[in-house]
């Protein structure tokens, strides 16, 4: 069929069907534009406008192209739903659908990202985990364009950890600040004791009725001056914000936490979304996933994950905005902040604030409007405690409770440090008797100095009765006892005669009176006065002695001499009877050692424990020590024997009430504690005893009205007193006695423990610690003094006197400050003209008078008189 038998319609008209459409079709591949009709432009069929004249009348053509149209009109509406729907996830991740505002978007100028290092916190962080994570940064992280790197080293308290992490930088070519840790400047960091609603809060029924996460909150609060230098959480953030506001093409600064890891995604959008935002926001939230495996950020796709930790916060260099440098570390340091830009709602940033806490925690109220931007997302890489990264509550609370944990076991170790590098602590250093002030007076002895000479003639005729009295206490044992082996002279001689190392040994074994034992007080005072009497003499048979009294009593082990020469040196005995074999040659020790093959009652009883000052006592193991008259293996026993009675002090319930009460019994149970510690070497313990008692001086010395010394009273002395009266144990007329004796017994405790501190040289001086109303113990002692005038002529407060006149010589000294007119000084000096110096005890000696002789002993820290009023043996030696 040729051309001239088609119809062709032209419009208006209709179209004849072709009597071959196949052949119709396979003539049509093409045509020129002659054979198209154009139609107006939206007509309802041909919205294109034109049409092939030939086939636009065939069913098959109009049918496929209204097919093509519907399928093209379906996809358009499917373009534009997606759109719709991405637009609006985006809006709701981004946390608006405004529109920007600004004119044509600009690239940032430059991104800065800072990681500030600091110590690990075991148990919150496993040990190293600081640079394990940074390895995995410089190893795994992706370098990022416009961006530069730099690290803040934030004190690093050890010195090798910190010089390990700087090599680990600098092989990798990193840029690194550094805040360096000053221990000097650490140590002059106090605790804040005083900021509670109560005094001795920690003993409080208030603080005891707190669940024990509060509990640790609120010791965690004592420690916030210490964790502000040393841990500079927030000091460090804005040391990095600051530098990066000094960097010219530094426009955006990302001071992040050191174990924050960021994907090539992640910044991506960060980036995109400062673009886009950067000029109408100065603050940016970074939200953060918690990683259970590092390696997570190697095997799983690069996308957003659930990020409900605590952001990271981007600064823009003009913001406003810094951290609060007084919020510590563990508590909200980084949530204030975020509170103030209205990130968090102020409901949970005013919840389970403590009132002591409100001067850093103000009520929060949501800013008129948002100040900050969400963007990207970040990793925080693993602490090493698994049980504690999980989104959780239960591992929310391990963490927190870890974190505190972690802070205090962080700066306890510091205190300790502290301690020991620079303070010295010494544990074989004396505690109540300064070792200057023994050194001193044992020169001017030497030296004829009468005062010091009559003193120590004394202390000479009191150990000579105390050596008397110790050899009635025992009965030399029978030579055939089988339990002991007895070394008679002669006998020994005969049957060792082949045995020329012990033919002339000389010494004899002895074995107690079973009922004739020595109370532990003046088994305690005993062995302190003969130890004195040996260094002072030099005459080891005071030190042999007061040796073999604590073997007898407390060791259950004793050598005795039998010989009645008291000029015996036990280091130049008989020749013959020296051991030369081994390192036993020549002698280590002054007194040989035997054990005993019997069972008796040792010193100190459980009454004893509980009751009984111990600080004096173990001077003079100490020096008997350092004189080799006990062996080093003796020394550690008794050490042994101080650690039990520490750990029952401690968690001993009647130690525990011991600690809570407010009178004398108080004071004693720090003063024991404070001992102890010390001998056993317990740094840790012993700090943390002489900076919490510090605490209990605005509980025992309290004011009626004004702020005046002259007021300052000790109720709980009166209370103690008045329930002896309703209990029976004293009359009515013995009230004004016994309140008198206890509130001056609580005193010297105090003096006691006071003038320890200071002969160690560690911790914080206690005598002019202030608490909240003003109460101080320099200001009790002179209430004490003003109401009991009378009491300082007859003798009985002078060791006070003189203990107070030096504690307040001594704290003045190390705080670098003089007296000023008319304070404690001068009113101590207004007393000491009348009585003299700490040597004149003899001020009014009347010989011959009974009556005086006992009063010389109690002036001199001798007898059961004082010991009952507390009195140290011999206090002028150093404690005064």
């Amino acid at each position: 069929m040729d051309k001239s038998q088609v119809s062709i319609p032209v419009k208006g008209q209709t179209a004849t069907r072709p009597e071959n459409p196949t052949s119709l079709y396979a003539r049509l591949p093409s045509r020129p534009h002659s054979d198209m009709e154009f139609m107006p432009r939206g007509h309802h069929r041909y919205p294109y406008g034109y049409r092939y004249l030939e086939t636009t009348n065939h069913p098959h053509m109009q049918h496929s192209m209204q097919r093509r149209e519907a399928l093209l009109r379906r996809l358009a509406h499917l373009i534009a739903v997606v759109v719709i729907g991405l637009i609006i996830i985006y809006a709701y991740f981004t946390n608006t659908i405004q529109r920007p505002v600004v004119t044509p978007m600009t690239n940032p100028e430059g991104i800065i990202l800072y990681r500030i290092l600091g110590n690990d916190l075991p148990p919150r962080h496993k040990a190293g985990q600081i640079l394990q994570n940074v390895r995995f940064i410089l190893n795994n992280e992706p370098k990022f364009p416009n961006t530069r790197k730099m690290w803040l080293l934030n004190r690093i308290v050890d010195e090798d950890y910190e010089n390990a992490l700087i090599q680990l930088l600098n092989s990798y070519e990193q840029e690194y600040l550094r805040i360096p840790f000053e221990i000097t400047e650490y140590q002059k960091k106090d605790f804040r004791l005083e900021d509670f609603p109560k005094s001795d809060f920690f003993h409080s029924n208030d603080y005891l009725r707190y669940p024990r996460i509060a509990k640790l909150r609120t010791i965690d609060y004592t420690y916030a001056d210490k964790n502000l230098y040393a841990m500079n959480n927030n000091g460090g953030r804005n040391v990095a914000l600051a530098h990066g506001k000094e960097q010219p093409d530094a426009r955006w600064i990302l001071p992040f936490d050191g174990n924050c890891f960021l994907t090539m995604n992640a910044f991506k959008d960060i980036e995109y979304q400062l673009r886009v935002w950067g000029e109408q926001y100065k603050y940016f939230v970074v939200p953060m996933a918690r990683l259970l495996n590092n390696t997570e950020l190697l095997v799983a796709p690069d996308v957003r994950p659930l990020t409900p930790e605590e952001p990271q916060v981007i600064f823009r260099n003009d913001a406003e905005f810094a951290y609060n440098p007084d919020m510590r570390y563990g508590r909200r340091s980084k949530l204030e902040l975020l509170g103030r830009l209205g990130v968090l709602s102020p409901r949970k940033m005013n919840l389970s604030v403590f009132p002591w806490e409100t001067d850093n925690y103000k009520d929060y109220a949501s800013p008129e409007k948002r100040l900050f931007k969400t963007t990207g997302w970040v990793f925080r890489l693993f602490s090493g405690q698994a049980q504690q990264e999980q989104h959780r509550r239960e591992a929310y609370g391990l963490r927190a409770f870890n974190r505190l944990l972690g802070i205090q076991e962080f700066l306890d170790r510091l205190d300790e440090r502290v301690a020991r590098e620079v303070q010295r602590f010494d544990s074989n250093k004396l505690f109540v008797y300064n070792e200057n002030g023994l050194k001193a007076a044992r020169l001017e002895y030497w030296s004829g100095e009468i005062k010091v000479k009559r003193i120590v003639d004394l202390l000479i005729e009191k150990a000579d009765e105390m050596v008397n009295a110790a050899k009635g206490r025992f009965q030399r044992v029978k030579p055939n006892e089988q339990d002991y082996l007895v070394m008679e002279s002669k006998e020994f001689s005969e049957s060792t005669s082949h045995d020329k190392i012990h033919a002339n040994d000389g010494w004899k074994y002895f074995d107690l009176l079973s009922t004739d034992y020595p109370s532990t007080s003046e088994l305690f005072e005993n062995v302190t006065t003969l130890a004195l009497a040996n260094y002072f003499t030099n005459d080891v048979r005071y030190g042999r002695w007061s040796a073999n009294l604590i073997r007898a009593y407390m060791l259950s082990s004793y050598s005795l001499d039998g010989r009645n020469d008291t000029k015996v040196n036990l280091n130049l005995t008989d020749v013959e009877a020296i051991n030369d074999q081994g390192y036993l040659f020549p002698n280590l020790h002054g007194v040989p050692r035997s054990l005993p093959k019997v069972d008796r009652r040792v010193l100190p009883t459980h009454e004893d424990i509980m009751t009984l000052n111990p600080s004096f006592f173990l001077d003079g193991v100490r020096l008997l020590y350092k004189q080799h008259t006990l062996s080093h293996g003796e020394y550690t026993t008794i050490k042994g024997i101080a650690s039990q009675w520490l750990e029952t002090l401690i968690a001993s319930p009647e130690g525990l009430r011991m600690n809570r009460l407010g009178d004398h019994r108080s004071t004693l149970y720090d003063l024991q504690l404070a001992s102890l510690s010390g001998f056993v070497d317990d740094i840790r313990l012993y700090l943390r005893v002489i900076n919490r008692c510090r605490m209990k001086i605005g509980k025992q010395f309290q004011m009626t009205e004004e702020l005046s010394a002259s007021v300052l009273q000790q109720p709980y002395e009166l209370s103690y007193v008045d329930d002896l009266l309703m209990s029976g144990e004293i009359t009515s007329s013995e009230v004004d006695e016994y309140q008198f004796h206890y509130s001056t017994l609580n005193i010297y405790y105090w003096l006691t423990l006071i003038r320890g501190v200071q002969n160690y040289e560690v911790g914080f001086d206690i005598w002019h610690h202030t608490a909240k109303r003003g109460q101080r113990l320099s200001r009790a002692i002179i209430a004490h003094f003003n109401q009991y005038t009378n009491h300082v002529s007859d003798g009985t407060l002078i060791p006070m006197l003189q203990m107070a006149q030096t504690a307040h010589k001594i704290s003045d000294a190390k705080r670098g400050i003089w007296h000023e007119h008319g304070d404690e000084h001068d009113y101590y000096q207004h007393f000491l003209k009348q009585i003299g110096g700490k040597m004149n005890v003899f001020l009014d000696q009347r010989p011959g008078d009974d009556g005086w002789e006992k009063e010389l002993s109690r002036r001199i820290g001798i007898g059961e008189s004082a010991r009952w009023d507390g009195i140290i043996p011999f206090w002028m030696f150093g404690v005064a």
